[in-house]
């Protein structure tokens, strides 16, 4: 089976929720993009920013 590779090349809270992750990134007009992805289609994260 097939993994997602994750990129996160902006600043983002990372957490886990319910088997997912969940990915929140602020934004300019105070509002906040939420993405999740389920944990067993991840293969790696990159992490490319330092906050």
């Amino acid at each position: 089976m097939m993994k997602r590779t994750i990129y996160i090349g902006n600043p983002a809270y990372l957490s886990l929720r319910l088997k997912q992750l969940e990915v929140r990134q602020p934004s300019d007009d105070r509002e906040t993009t939420v993405r999740t992805i389920p944990i067993e289609d991840i293969g790696v994260v990159l992490l490319d920013h330092p906050q």
